[in-house]
Order: structure tokens, then C-alpha cells, then sequence
């Protein structure tokens, strides 16, 4: 075999190994700060609803949350298992009693030395006795009257509570982002809108002069289009700043850094739901899978076996026990051993009335959460008809708000037309084209509430995922 031939084969494995692992150690680095090139990438709102899956700080949260009622039910499950201990015990004592009990534990009783040890002289002053005990105990719970059963099934349903309330939270953010997603949109139209009125506005200006200069307006016309279009420079400043400040608030409701760049490609758009909808089957959805409606309905099962726990205190206890010593002068040199094997029932015959407030008190915290439910089935139905109804309104504003914007823009073509050819005011062309700007404002008002609308039914009914 070529040992040269090996060893080059054998450097490029290796060599192709650590870049390989390599990419994998960045990769985690590389996509938190995917964004902060100088290359803007595309991102659709389903993108946006990715990386703040990953990202989002909150969500993080809510997952350390979930961690922590994992723990809380493996503790709880401990309590199941036998409890094993070890302790090893040195003691050095005079008192009379300790150290003749070391003595008869270390079995070091014979018939030549009995006499001495149940001496007075001995029982009143033993001197310093020494004794080396270790200690194995096994303790296994037979019955807790349902504490650590009933623990352990609480336990189980508070973390799919906890289960529930992620998934909720996860909603919430989806939510936000597809607000602030399209609140991007909308500051991006502002300044579009207002990129054009500028412009509108400088040909105004020119025109007035044009015409001042042809004796048919007066001076008059050409300052108030210098004060039209210093106004309408102002308004686009603001617009950009409103959209910058979309963008940062995006970023940070995804999770990413607040500089990141990106392009949006999901535009405002005019789009029925998609499906045919009613409140009745909406409703139907939202008590199917809404998570915090679940996890009420968790926590109420919790509430329950609450009752039965706390009924379980008045149960006997019955726990089995076995504990295994070694006794001796000295650090195990020659021990004596011993065992004691326990069985120990345990009757609560009063407790100051303590049991029966606490079993009260569950019984009172089951009844809240009975009251809660529907409550919460009320503010569902609520919801749900509002976010129907609002839908339902947006959709209807956007068509009519479109034919005004379209109706705007054709009344300031023929106002235009009119002040060249003399037959009207600057004043009011001015006005006409504050009309087409609101209508246009509104337009896209309209739009954003709509495309939100849908993210919304979404939200109330539990299924934004």
C-alpha cells in the first residue's frame, strides 16, 4: 500500500470534516443576522411568521416556561419511586444513654464484660464512647390517600396548560407581526402617496407661475403653491420617518436585530378571506382551538382533582420502610449489623379544622373556575362577531373606497384642466387635490384594516399558525 497515497486521502477527510463542521457551528450565527447585509433579501409575511417562531423573545419566554413545567411534573412523578438514602455517622459522647445504646448497637456484649457495662459506675459515667455508624434506608410510600397520585395528574395538566399558553403566545406574536408587517406596507403607500403629491405640487407651482407670468392668475397664486408644496415636503419627511420607525418596530416583533434590511412582497391588497364565513361556524372554531379556552378547560380538570387531593387528606397513610446499620468503635474494622423493616399507617384524627378549610378552598377555586369558563365563552362569541363584522364592514369601505379614490383623482384631473384654462381658483384646485389625497389615504386604510381583518379571524378562532 502507497503510505503516501493514505496519508493524503486521509488529511483531506479530516481537512473537509472541520470545514464541514464548521459551516455547521456558523449556520446557527449566520441566520440571526441573515438581515444585516448590504443585499436586501425578499420577505413574505409566512417568512416574517418563521423567524419570529425562532426569534421572538417572548416566545423564547414562554418556552423556558414549558421547560420549567416539565420539571415540575418528573418531580411530581419522583414522588412514585422509593426514596434511597446513605448516611455515615461518627460520634464521640459521654451521655449515658447515647453511649450504652452505642455500645449494645456495636454488639461488643460478652459474659466476661457484661458486669462492668451494667455497672452503675459504668451507666452513671461511661466516659467517651466512639462509634462509627453507617446507614442504607429505603422508604417507599404504599398509600398517600391520593396526594402523590393526584400531584402527579396536576402536575401533568399544568404543563399542557403551560403546552397551551405557548401556543397561545405563538398566536399573539403571529398577530403583532402581521400587523407590523403590513403597517411597513402602509408607511411605504404614505410615502409613495406623498412622493407623488410633492411632485403634483411642484407642477402646480410651475404652472401658476406660467400663468402669472401670462397676466391670468395673481401673485397671490404663486406664493400659495410655494406654501402648498413646502407643505407637502414636510408631510413626505414625516411619512419617511413614520416608515422607518414601521420597520424598526417589525424587526423587533420579529426578533431580529432593529437594522436588518429586507424587501416586503406582500403588498395591500384587496383579497376576500378565501372561504365562505358565518359567526356560527367561526364560534364552533374558536371553542375547538382556541389555546387559551383549552387551557382553561385544563386548568378546571386541574381545579377538580384539587378537590379530590385535598379529600384524600383525611385518608389513612400507609408507607413501608427498611433501614440496614453498621455499628463500631472504629471506621468499620469488625461491625455489627442490623436491619429494621417499618410498616407505618398514619391516621389524621384533627388537624385544627386545617384539612376541611383547605378541602373548602379547592372546592372554591373549582367553582371560580366554572364561572370562568363562561366568561370566557362570552368574550369568545364577542369576538368572534366583531372580528365577523369588521371583516365584513373593511371589505365593503374598500370597494367604495377605491371608487372615491378613483373619483378624486378624476375630479382633480378636470379641477387641473379648469385653473389652466382660467375658469377656476387655485384655491380651489388646492382643495380638490386635499380631496384626492384623503380619498387616496383612505383607500389605503381600508386595505391595511383588511388585510389585518383576516389575521384577526384568525386570532379569535385559534387557528394563526
Amino acid at each position: 500500500m502507497n503510505k503516501n497515497k493514505t496519508f493524503k486521502n486521509t488529511s483531506l477527510i479530516i481537512t473537509f470534516a472541520f470545514f464541514l463542521s464548521l459551516v455547521i457551528i456558523t449556520a446557527g450565527k449566520d441566520a440571526a443576522f441573515a438581515f444585516q447585509g448590504n443585499t436586501a433579501q425578499d420577505m413574505s409575511i409566512n417568512q416574517a411568521f418563521l423567524y419570529a417562531l425562532k426569534y421572538n423573545k417572548m416566545l423564547k419566554l414562554e418556552k423556558i416556561r414549558l421547560n420549567a413545567a416539565g420539571y415540575q411534573e418528573n418531580e411530581a412523578l419522583s414522588g412514585f419511586f422509593p426514596k434511597i438514602d446513605f448516611n455515615e455517622i461518627y460520634m464521640n459522647t459521654d451521655n449515658p444513654l447515647y453511649a450504652f445504646g452505642s455500645v449494645l448497637n456495636q454488639r461488643i456484649l460478652t459474659n466476661q464484660n457484661v458486669q462492668s457495662y451494667f455497672s452503675p459506675n459504668f451507666l452513671n459515667n461511661p466516659g467517651m464512647i466512639h462509634n462509627y455508624e453507617s446507614e442504607f434506608s429505603v422508604e417507599q410510600p404504599l398509600f398517600m390517600g391520593g396526594k402523590i397520585y393526584f400531584g402527579y395528574k396536576r402536575a401533568k395538566l399544568n404543563r399542557q396548560s403551560v403546552k397551551k399558553g405557548l401556543s397561545e403566545a405563538k398566536q399573539k406574536v403571529l398577530y403583532g407581526v402581521a400587523k407590523a408587517y403590513y403597517s411597513v406596507m402602509l408607511a411605504e403607500h404614505y410615502v409613495k402617496l406623498m412622493k407623488s403629491m410633492v411632485k403634483t405640487a411642484k407642477a402646480y407651482k410651475t404652472l401658476a407661475e406660467n400663468l402669472f407670468k401670462a397676466g391670468q392668475v395673481v401673485s397671490s397664486d404663486v406664493l400659495r403653491a410655494d406654501v402648498e408644496l413646502a407643505a407637502m415636503k414636510e408631510k413626505l419627511a414625516s411619512a419617511k420617518k413614520n416608515y422607518k420607525l414601521a420597520r424598526y418596530f417589525l424587526n423587533i416583533n420579529i426578533g431580529i436585530p432593529i437594522n436588518s434590511k429586507y424587501k416586503l412582497i406582500n403588498d395591500l391588497k384587496s383579497v376576500p378571506y378565501g372561504k365562505s364565513l358565518s359567526i356560527d361556524s367561526l364560534q364552533k372554531v374558536a371553542f375547538r382551538m382556541r389555546p387559551d379556552y383549552q387551557a382553561l378547560l385544563l386548568n378546571k380538570k386541574n381545579m377538580g382533582l384539587g378537590v379530590k387531593e385535598a379529600e384524600g387528606k383525611f385518608l389513612p397513610k400507609l408507607v413501608a420502610g427498611y433501614d440496614y446499620f453498621s455499628n463500631g468503635p472504629a471506621i468499620h474494622p469488625d461491625d455489627s449489623y442490623s436491619y429494621a423493616l417499618t410498616v407505618m399507617l398514619h391516621f389524621n384524627i384533627f388537624s385544627g379544622l386545617y384539612d376541611y378549610n383547605n378541602l373548602q378552598k379547592s372546592k372554591s377555586g373549582y367553582n371560580t373556575m366554572i364561572e370562568y369558563q363562561g366568561l370566557m365563552k362570552n368574550k369568545i362569541e364577542m369576538q368572534v362577531r366583531k372580528a365577523y363584522l369588521q371583516y365584513k364592514t373593511d371589505l365593503m369601505n374598500s370597494k367604495v373606497a377605491k371608487l372615491a379614490s378613483l373619483n378624486a383623482k378624476q375630479t382633480l384631473k378636470i379641477t387641473t384642466n379648469r385653473y389652466k384654462a382660467g375658469m377656476t381658483t387655485l384655491i380651489n384646485l388646492d382643495r380638490t387635490l386635499d380631496e384626492y389625497k384623503a380619498a387616496k389615504v383612505d383607500y389605503i386604510n381600508t386595505l391595511f384594516r383588511l388585510n389585518t381583518d383576516k389575521y384577526y379571524i384568525k386570532l379569535v378562532t385559534g387557528t394563526l399558525r
